[in-house]
């Protein structure tokens, strides 16, 4: 079975959220990302629950948390953030002030209640135990609760760039498997992953920022995507590429689901 022998929760370690901002590739301060993707499902949610309650917003391998900037003042809103990496979640805290509800755990071994959260998000956090990600949001949501996930498909023409980048610079794409085994049955997965340990900079030096990184698992295609959503559980409510530049690649694609625990 693969498991990445990293979760690249210790980059914070050497990389500081503005250095991560500067070399990693999300859309998470997007405003149109967030319009998009998050602000539908917030919106749905805020209905469910009826006026004048708070819902509960999980957010799972947060990292620096930019996507949070867009609800860290809504008073309808409670914020439960959680990472792997300490450091970066004091930052965090001190950002989303004391009605938030932010502590460290990894994806396999987390303090979420069942059924509690009315509505998550995960950005950039499956190329990390993508299974184990979406299970553990799928139990944490409330029946009808909503999440939305984006992925980068290794077939995308458009992420070619990205990945080049860090051919370039020692990365290495590997040919692994990945063992899928839920309630609804086990698959195989042959997925690429994309190893950073032996990454150099622009001038040919150890680049030790991106190294934490580690290892990350890209599935190869769209209909993987959806048979992992499938096996976790999930519906599907939506499936929408978006576009966005970063620091590495201008034309950056991803596919972005909204997804429903039934």
């Amino acid at each position: 079975m693969l498991r990445i022998e990293g979760s690249g929760g210790d980059y914070f370690g050497a990389m500081s959220a503005e250095q991560y901002r500067a070399k990693i590739n999300t859309p998470a301060k997007n405003p149109l990302y967030f319009k998009q993707f998050h602000l539908p499902i917030i919106t749905r949610a805020k209905k469910r629950t009826g006026i004048g309650n708070l819902i509960r917003l999980l957010d799972i391998a947060c990292g620096p948390a930019d996507e949070l900037d867009f609800f860290k003042d809504d008073p309808d809103i409670k914020i439960v953030a959680t990472d792997i990496s300490r450091k970066i979640l004091l930052s965090v805290k001190q950002k989303l002030g004391e009605k938030s509800i932010v502590f460290a755990a990894d994806v396999v071994h987390t303090a979420l209640r069942e059924n509690s959260m009315d509505a998550g998000i995960l950005v950039n956090a499956v190329v990390y135990e993508p299974d184990k990600m979406l299970e553990t949001m799928h139990k944490a949501l409330k029946p009808r609760g909503e999440c939305s996930v984006n992925f980068r498909a290794f077939n995308n023409e458009h992420n070619r760039a990205f990945y080049e980048y860090y051919w370039n610079r020692g990365g290495r794409l590997l040919d692994r498997e990945l063992i899928v085994n839920t309630e609804k049955g086990k698959k195989t997965f042959n997925v690429k992953v994309l190893d950073y340990t032996k990454c150099v900079d622009d001038n040919g030096m150890p680049d030790l920022q991106i190294r934490r990184l580690v290892q990350q698992i890209y599935f190869k295609n769209v209909y993987d995507i959806e048979e992992l959503i499938r096996m976790t559980g999930f519906q599907k409510v939506k499936h929408k590429t978006f576009n966005f530049a970063s620091p590495v690649n201008e034309n950056n694609q991803i596919d972005v689901f909204i997804l429903k625990k039934l």
